[in-house]
Protein backbone atom coordinates (compact mmCIF):
# COMPACT_ATOMS: atom_id res chain seq x y z
CA UNK A 1 0.00 0.00 0.00
CA UNK A 2 1.65 3.59 -1.31
CA UNK A 3 1.65 6.12 2.01
CA UNK A 4 4.02 8.18 0.71
CA UNK A 5 3.87 12.07 -0.05
CA UNK A 6 4.83 13.58 -3.63
CA UNK A 7 5.71 17.32 -2.63
CA UNK A 8 6.67 19.39 -6.11
CA UNK A 9 8.27 22.63 -5.72
CA UNK A 10 9.37 24.32 -8.58
CA UNK A 11 12.78 26.49 -7.62
CA UNK A 12 15.53 25.72 -4.92
CA UNK A 13 14.29 29.26 -3.79
CA UNK A 14 11.07 27.92 -2.39
CA UNK A 15 12.54 24.74 -1.51
CA UNK A 16 15.44 26.61 0.46
CA UNK A 17 14.00 26.12 4.44
CA UNK A 18 12.61 22.79 3.95
CA UNK A 19 15.19 21.61 2.84
CA UNK A 20 17.44 23.06 4.98
CA UNK A 21 15.31 21.57 8.17
CA UNK A 22 17.80 18.39 9.35
CA UNK A 23 14.52 16.90 10.95
CA UNK A 24 13.36 15.20 7.39
CA UNK A 25 16.53 13.48 6.82
CA UNK A 26 16.59 14.22 3.56
CA UNK A 27 18.58 11.63 0.98
CA UNK A 28 18.95 12.90 -2.48
CA UNK A 29 18.96 10.26 -4.81
CA UNK A 30 20.51 9.35 -8.65
CA UNK A 31 17.52 10.93 -10.24
CA UNK A 32 17.73 14.06 -8.39
CA UNK A 33 14.88 13.55 -5.52
CA UNK A 34 14.69 13.86 -2.03
CA UNK A 35 13.59 11.22 0.06
CA UNK A 36 12.71 11.96 3.62
CA UNK A 37 12.36 8.52 5.36
CA UNK A 38 11.00 10.03 8.37
CA UNK A 39 8.35 12.03 7.19
CA UNK A 40 7.51 9.09 4.67
CA UNK A 41 7.70 11.90 1.80
CA UNK A 42 9.53 12.18 -2.03
CA UNK A 43 10.15 15.77 -2.80
CA UNK A 44 11.28 17.19 -6.27
CA UNK A 45 12.66 20.65 -6.94
CA UNK A 46 11.47 20.13 -10.30
CA UNK A 47 12.24 23.48 -12.32
CA UNK A 48 9.75 25.99 -14.18
CA UNK A 49 7.50 25.15 -16.38
CA UNK A 50 4.26 22.61 -16.85
CA UNK A 51 6.87 19.85 -18.46
CA UNK A 52 9.37 19.96 -15.78
CA UNK A 53 6.51 19.69 -13.32
CA UNK A 54 5.12 16.44 -15.53
CA UNK A 55 8.40 15.17 -15.72
CA UNK A 56 9.01 15.04 -11.84
CA UNK A 57 5.34 13.60 -11.49
CA UNK A 58 6.48 10.90 -13.81
CA UNK A 59 9.69 10.11 -11.66
CA UNK A 60 7.17 9.76 -8.54
CA UNK A 61 3.68 8.71 -9.06
CA UNK A 62 4.63 5.14 -8.62
CA UNK A 63 5.69 5.42 -5.10
CA UNK A 64 3.49 7.95 -3.95
CA UNK A 65 -0.17 7.89 -3.01
CA UNK A 66 -1.13 11.88 -3.14
CA UNK A 67 1.04 14.97 -4.28
CA UNK A 68 0.72 18.74 -2.58
CA UNK A 69 2.59 21.14 -4.33
CA UNK A 70 4.10 24.16 -2.78
CA UNK A 71 4.81 27.34 -4.70
CA UNK A 72 4.95 31.12 -5.11
CA UNK A 73 2.39 32.67 -7.33
CA UNK A 74 1.17 35.76 -9.01
CA UNK A 75 -1.96 37.48 -7.71
CA UNK A 76 -4.48 38.44 -9.91
CA UNK A 77 -6.39 41.47 -8.86
CA UNK A 78 -7.72 42.06 -5.99
CA UNK A 79 -5.39 39.61 -4.37
CA UNK A 80 -2.71 40.74 -2.31
CA UNK A 81 1.07 39.97 -2.23
CA UNK A 82 2.09 38.00 1.09
CA UNK A 83 -1.66 35.95 0.73
CA UNK A 84 -1.74 32.40 1.26
CA UNK A 85 -4.06 30.49 -0.61
CA UNK A 86 -4.69 26.41 -0.29
CA UNK A 87 -6.00 25.71 -4.59
CA UNK A 88 -8.08 22.57 -5.32
CA UNK A 89 -9.07 23.87 -8.73
CA UNK A 90 -6.78 24.40 -11.63
CA UNK A 91 -6.98 25.63 -15.06
CA UNK A 92 -4.12 25.84 -18.11
CA UNK A 93 -4.85 29.21 -19.64
CA UNK A 94 -2.56 28.22 -22.34
CA UNK A 95 -4.58 25.48 -23.86
CA UNK A 96 -6.55 26.56 -26.73
CA UNK A 97 -8.16 25.17 -28.70
CA UNK A 98 -11.29 27.14 -29.48
CA UNK A 99 -10.68 26.62 -33.28
CA UNK A 100 -11.45 23.41 -32.92
CA UNK A 101 -14.64 24.48 -31.44
CA UNK A 102 -13.65 23.44 -27.72
CA UNK A 103 -13.65 26.10 -25.23
CA UNK A 104 -10.35 27.41 -24.02
CA UNK A 105 -8.99 25.43 -21.26
CA UNK A 106 -9.61 21.96 -22.64
CA UNK A 107 -6.98 19.54 -24.44
CA UNK A 108 -8.51 17.79 -27.40
CA UNK A 109 -9.06 14.19 -27.51
CA UNK A 110 -8.63 14.51 -23.89
CA UNK A 111 -12.50 13.73 -22.48
CA UNK A 112 -12.48 16.57 -20.35
CA UNK A 113 -15.78 18.11 -19.86
CA UNK A 114 -14.68 21.34 -18.52
CA UNK A 115 -11.52 23.10 -18.08
CA UNK A 116 -11.22 22.95 -14.48
CA UNK A 117 -9.24 20.24 -13.11
CA UNK A 118 -10.05 18.95 -9.59
CA UNK A 119 -8.71 16.31 -7.40
CA UNK A 120 -8.06 17.24 -4.12
CA UNK A 121 -8.19 14.83 -1.02
CA UNK A 122 -10.71 16.51 1.45
CA UNK A 123 -8.73 15.43 4.37
CA UNK A 124 -5.70 16.69 3.15
CA UNK A 125 -7.32 20.10 2.60
CA UNK A 126 -8.64 20.16 6.28
CA UNK A 127 -5.38 19.06 7.57
CA UNK A 128 -4.00 21.93 5.76
CA UNK A 129 -6.63 23.99 7.06
CA UNK A 130 -5.76 22.91 10.31
CA UNK A 131 -2.17 23.65 10.69
CA UNK A 132 -2.30 26.85 9.20
CA UNK A 133 -4.71 27.75 12.20
CA UNK A 134 -2.51 26.41 14.68
CA UNK A 135 0.26 28.41 13.05
CA UNK A 136 -1.52 31.30 12.68
CA UNK A 137 -1.00 31.38 9.13
CA UNK A 138 -4.55 33.00 7.32
CA UNK A 139 -4.79 30.74 4.63
CA UNK A 140 -7.46 31.35 1.95
CA UNK A 141 -8.66 29.50 -0.73
CA UNK A 142 -8.81 29.44 -4.92
CA UNK A 143 -7.83 28.40 -7.79
CA UNK A 144 -4.60 28.99 -9.66
CA UNK A 145 -4.35 29.27 -13.97
CA UNK A 146 -1.02 28.12 -15.58
CA UNK A 147 0.75 28.67 -18.36
CA UNK A 148 4.00 28.44 -20.23
CA UNK A 149 4.43 31.79 -19.88
CA UNK A 150 5.67 34.37 -17.22
CA UNK A 151 2.40 36.75 -17.50
CA UNK A 152 3.93 40.79 -16.63
CA UNK A 153 1.23 42.06 -18.38
CA UNK A 154 -1.73 43.43 -16.56
CA UNK A 155 -4.12 43.52 -19.49
CA UNK A 156 -3.44 40.01 -20.29
CA UNK A 157 -3.68 38.82 -17.21
CA UNK A 158 -7.00 40.57 -16.31
CA UNK A 159 -8.61 38.80 -19.30
CA UNK A 160 -7.30 35.29 -18.78
CA UNK A 161 -8.38 35.92 -14.89
CA UNK A 162 -11.67 36.79 -15.67
CA UNK A 163 -11.57 33.61 -18.33
CA UNK A 164 -11.13 30.75 -15.78
CA UNK A 165 -12.32 32.89 -12.57
CA UNK A 166 -8.64 32.46 -11.02
CA UNK A 167 -7.30 34.39 -8.40
CA UNK A 168 -3.72 33.23 -9.01
CA UNK A 169 -0.99 32.28 -11.75
CA UNK A 170 1.80 30.30 -12.16
CA UNK A 171 4.16 27.71 -14.45
CA UNK A 172 3.16 24.25 -13.33
CA UNK A 173 0.06 23.77 -10.80
CA UNK A 174 -2.52 22.84 -13.53
CA UNK A 175 0.10 20.43 -15.20
CA UNK A 176 0.10 18.62 -12.21
CA UNK A 177 -3.26 18.28 -11.07
CA UNK A 178 -3.85 16.96 -14.92
CA UNK A 179 -1.05 14.46 -14.12
CA UNK A 180 -2.36 13.24 -10.80
CA UNK A 181 -5.98 13.09 -12.00
CA UNK A 182 -5.15 10.96 -14.74
CA UNK A 183 -3.12 8.64 -12.66
CA UNK A 184 -5.65 9.19 -9.67
CA UNK A 185 -3.83 10.63 -7.41
CA UNK A 186 -4.94 13.43 -4.73
CA UNK A 187 -3.53 16.74 -5.60
CA UNK A 188 -3.95 20.57 -3.99
CA UNK A 189 -1.23 23.31 -3.91
CA UNK A 190 -0.27 26.00 -1.49
CA UNK A 191 0.42 28.85 -3.43
CA UNK A 192 1.60 32.26 -1.90
CA UNK A 193 1.25 35.66 -3.58
CA UNK A 194 4.42 36.78 -4.23
CA UNK A 195 3.72 39.23 -6.90
CA UNK A 196 1.62 40.75 -8.98
CA UNK A 197 0.74 40.09 -12.78
CA UNK A 198 3.02 43.20 -13.97
CA UNK A 199 6.55 44.52 -15.17
CA UNK A 200 7.27 44.64 -11.14
CA UNK A 201 6.83 40.62 -11.33
CA UNK A 202 11.05 39.91 -11.03
CA UNK A 203 11.66 42.18 -8.65
CA UNK A 204 9.01 41.68 -5.81
CA UNK A 205 9.24 38.25 -6.20
CA UNK A 206 12.95 38.26 -5.12
CA UNK A 207 11.85 39.99 -2.20
CA UNK A 208 8.77 38.02 -0.98
CA UNK A 209 10.31 34.35 -1.61
CA UNK A 210 12.07 33.93 1.26
CA UNK A 211 8.66 34.55 3.93
CA UNK A 212 7.51 32.15 1.36
CA UNK A 213 10.02 29.43 1.38
CA UNK A 214 9.43 29.86 5.43
CA UNK A 215 5.65 29.23 5.46
CA UNK A 216 6.02 26.01 3.14
CA UNK A 217 8.00 25.02 5.79
CA UNK A 218 5.82 25.46 8.35
CA UNK A 219 3.01 24.01 6.64
CA UNK A 220 4.74 20.81 5.61
CA UNK A 221 6.78 19.80 9.01
CA UNK A 222 3.48 19.55 10.55
CA UNK A 223 1.86 17.23 7.92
Amino acid sequence: MLNKTGVLLAVPDEAACILANTVYNWQKDANGLYRSPVKNLILSVCGIGKANAAFALGQMSAEVSEVIMFGTSAGLNPEKTGALYLCTEFAEYDMDATGLGLPAGITPFSGMQSPIISNADPATVQHIQEICRTENLPLRTGRAMSGDCFLNNPDIAEAKAGQFAAQLADMESAAAAKICALRKKPFCAVRYVSDYADRNTASDWQKNVKIAAECFERILINL
